[in-house]
């Protein structure tokens, strides 16, 4: 069973686009309501693409309970994030020799095109999330949704560098609103980070005063990627790992 601290960060990622046999397997993790919504796809490659990220995570969730992948049940929350279900995974587990709850394990995954990352935590609130970096009217959504602060610099960014400043900026707004459990009732402009891709990650300004982390995750260069985690643990005392 992997050990995990209360100050360890997890980030797993994986490929999507996986033999049909290996698809298969992990499509037997999942339960009888996720099978359904996954034959729900009109593109089979978008319903084996789900499977495999569904599969994965009940896998990954597996190395660190007392149960399979199969065994893994989960509740949604009213705006449909997910977490590990009572008293399936209730059940006491040490590590690093810190005890805690399996069912207070934080989790969230993100998946886009042939990727997909999971984010792990003990107890503190997380998000996460990747996109493929593609061609879009990135103008257009800057001036619609994000702040007019935000909107400056975009602006004065070299031509080259607005798409990928877009979705700089857009993976940290969404990582911070899945950690949150708030979707997109809160509004995009209200949640200010940093826009210049060539700077770290950072939160500048969002609705509430409780304390956020963030860190841009660096998959492959054709993604952007973001982690947020929440809590009164300082960022200079929690371990991101990345794992494999």
């Amino acid at each position: 069973m992997l050990m995990l601290s209360e100050r360890d960060i997890h980030v797993w990622s994986t490929h999507l686009d996986l033999e049909r046999d290996r698809v298969d397997e992990l499509g037997r993790f999942l339960s009888l309501e996720e099978r359904q919504r996954a034959a729900k796809f009109i593109n089979p490659l978008h319903g084996d693409r789900w499977t495999v990220a569904r599969g994965y995570l009940r896998h990954i969730l597996s190395l660190y309970l007392d149960l399979t992948p199969a065994q893994i049940a989960f509740t949604y929350s009213d705006r449909g994030k997910p977490a590990l279900a009572k008293p399936l995974c209730e059940g006491k587990r040490y590590a690093n020799g810190t005890r805690i709850a399996g069912s207070q394990i934080q989790f969230n995954l993100s998946h886009s095109r042939d990727r997909a990352v999971y984010g792990i935590s003990a107890k503190y609130p997380i998000g996460i999330d990747i996109e493929y970096i593609h061609p879009l009217p990135a103008a257009d959504l800057v001036d619609r949704f994000f702040s007019p602060a935000e909107q400056a610099v975009f602006h004065s960014l070299p031509i080259d560098s607005k798409l990928a400043a877009f979705f700089h900026a857009w993976v940290q707004k969404e990582s911070y609103l899945k950690a949150c459990g708030t979707g997109l009732s809160t509004p995009l402009d209200r949640i200010e980070v940093s826009i210049d891709p060539s700077t770290p990650a950072a939160i500048i300004s969002v609705p509430t005063n409780d304390i956020w982390h963030i860190q841009k995750l660096e998959i492959s260069p054709e993604y952007a990627s973001a982690i947020v985690i929440g809590g009164d643990l300082d960022r200079s005392e929690w371990m991101l790992k990345m794992m494999s």
